[in-house]
């Protein structure tokens, strides 16, 4: 077998624990059975593609395919470490997990993707900073679908003004904004 194969083989089984890692998140507020982080991951790759789409519309120049493949990667370091939920992140377990990741990130993925994963991380060019947007659009759209299906008890998913971070991108608030409307609420300032 070549080394390329076992590359592809060896990265794909490396992640393949996304798909049978729950969110915390919706765990420690009652929605069972809930996504995974494979699904989350697919989801923010859906939503990248949409806001790509929609800033082509305007005019915008944007790497898509950049942004999917960050999208893609975005959360692989959760295939080790699980989901760790923002309630329970201080500033120093915030910094160790970060670094922890990228330790996780040299040895889960190739390195074209562990760069993705970098810049994504570094959350600085346009491509980054859709991921990060459509990371939280995702969630919280997850979080309005929950809402109408009456799982959990999702008050602060609402609360918390991060949960809306455009990363300022138009689009993306305008994203905010019809999920808020749908579900009834205001952004939170």
């Amino acid at each position: 077998m070549s080394a390329r194969a076992d590359r592809i083989v060896d990265t794909v089984l490396g992640l393949d624990t996304l798909a049978d890692l729950p969110r915390t998140g919706w765990l420690l507020r009652g929605v069972r059975p809930c996504e995974s982080i494979a699904d989350h991951s697919y989801g923010v790759a859906l939503v990248v593609m949409l806001l790509v789409d929609a800033l082509r519309e305007e005019g915008v120049q944007v790497d898509g395919e950049r942004a999917l493949r960050m999208a893609l990667v975005h959360d692989a370091p959760e295939a080790r470490t699980g989901d760790v939920p923002m309630p329970s992140k201080t500033v120093a377990l915030d910094a160790a997990l970060h670094e922890l990741e990228a330790t996780l990130v040299d040895r889960l993925l190739p390195p074209a993707q562990r760069e993705d994963w970098r810049v994504m991380e570094e959350g600085q060019s346009l491509e980054a900073r859709i991921v990060k947007a459509a990371d939280k659009i995702q969630m919280m759209i997850k979080a309005l679908s929950y809402g109408h299906q009456q799982r959990g008890h999702l008050v602060e998913f609402w609360a918390h003004p991060k949960n809306f971070d455009d990363r300022g991108i138009p689009v993306a608030r305008e994203v905010f904004e019809a999920i808020c409307a749908r579900a009834g609420k205001e952004i939170p300032r």
